[in-house]
């Protein structure tokens, strides 16, 4: 889909319209002023969020006491928060996120009634569970991920977790939060851990090559920023950790080569020259059981510096069928741009002048 595809499916962009469900019945729209609304979805660590500025029309002093909007009145704490956004007919708008009502705000300004609502994806649940064990049986990170996630399925649509290779040490959670041990282990594979739609994914930069939108330069590209940078680029990553069976053949394996995400063809320390072979990281893993967990770990590290190479951010106007996770396409801008990035934020914004979608992506070779 390009940008005019858009714009023609989505009635010109004009006629913003948003409406909320919640625990999945419709919240009245007739009587509540949408101020300002905010979702944001990453494929970060973080948690994915909405927050909601919203004016009762009917909320009002009487008999000396508050009577909240009775829409208002349905938003409480801990309740599923389902968010549409889309423009002409409130029926054709779409689902953009999917989370919990976190926190609550009210505002009284003379006979003014807001109130502001946050919500958070699923991942706030994990936050508050800390433990110790270990995964007994488990000889997979992916497994291991899976096994946690199983407790939380009341507060998910559904899950997408990437196998990942066996690893020889026993995979332990100490004194951790079942989100902080998920992070950790996403981190290790250099894999992403984020929630669309109400599902939770756990998947490398490879598992979603498709691209959901071609942006080219026109009046619907309001701004496109990037940036290349050499901060944290290295020309290889060394990891190692020491063999209790022969000391003198150390678990040790070096990466000096980054996995493309996105278009390009060279990564940062291939671009300038001034990368060197001094510039490199060496890392001690105690964890590391084989020549082949430390080539992956390797691996994972390097293509997780490289990651930082390549960013940028493009505003459009609203559109509800973008998300993270996927491929945004560049085109007739110049032959270096033109490519695909990897989407690695989006954060859709509309208040009473209109409906604009910020897309970050990132990007590891140019």
């Amino acid at each position: 889909m390009t940008l005019n595809d858009a714009e023609k499916k989505y009635n010109g962009f004009e006629r913003p319209v948003a409406y909320f469900k919640v625990n999945d019945a419709k919240l009245p729209g007739t009587s509540l002023i949408y101020h300002d609304i905010q979702v944001t979805l990453s494929t970060g660590m973080e948690a994915s969020d909405c927050t909601a500025e919203i004016v009762g029309q009917y909320s009002r002093f009487e008999d000396g006491e508050l009577k909240l909007d009775a829409a208002l009145s349905k938003l409480v704490l801990g309740a599923k928060l389902e968010v549409f956004l889309g423009y002409g007919d409130a029926d054709k708008a779409e689902s953009v996120f999917v989370g919990y009502i976190s926190s609550i705000e009210m505002d009284l300004e003379g006979e003014t009634t807001t109130m502001v609502v946050t919500a958070m994806d699923c991942k706030q649940f994990m936050m508050n569970s800390y433990r110790s064990l270990q995964k007994k049986d488990i000889k997979k990170y992916s497994e291991a991920v899976s096994d946690v996630l199983k407790s939380y399925s009341a507060v998910y649509t559904g899950t997408v977790v990437e196998a990942s290779d066996p690893v020889q040490a026993p995979i332990e959670q100490h004194n951790q939060s079942d989100y902080d041990f998920v992070v950790s282990l996403a981190k290790r594979l250099n894999y992403l851990f984020y929630v669309v739609e109400g599902k939770v994914h756990f998947v490398s930069y490879k598992k979603y090559t498709d691209s959901l939108l071609t942006v080219e330069p026109g009046a619907n590209l309001r701004r496109l920023r990037r940036e290349i940078s050499l901060s944290n680029q290295v020309k290889s990553v060394t990891v190692r950790n020491h063999n209790v069976e022969d000391a003198d053949k150390p678990f040790e394996s070096k990466a000096a080569s980054v996995t493309a995400v996105g278009g390009g063809s060279k990564s940062g320390a291939d671009s300038a020259k001034i990368i060197n072979d001094t510039m490199s990281k060496i890392v001690v893993d105690n964890s590391v059981r084989s020549e082949a967990e430390a080539k992956a770990r390797a691996e994972a590290l390097m293509n997780e510096l490289s990651m930082a190479f390549l960013t940028g951010s493009m505003e459009i106007p609203g559109l509800p069928a973008v998300f993270p996770g996927h491929m945004v396409t560049l085109a007739k801008v110049n032959k270096e741009f033109n490519r695909d990035y990897f989407i690695t934020k989006v954060v859709h914004h509309m208040d009473t002048d209109g409906f604009e979608t910020t897309v970050h992506f990132a990007g590891n070779k140019v």
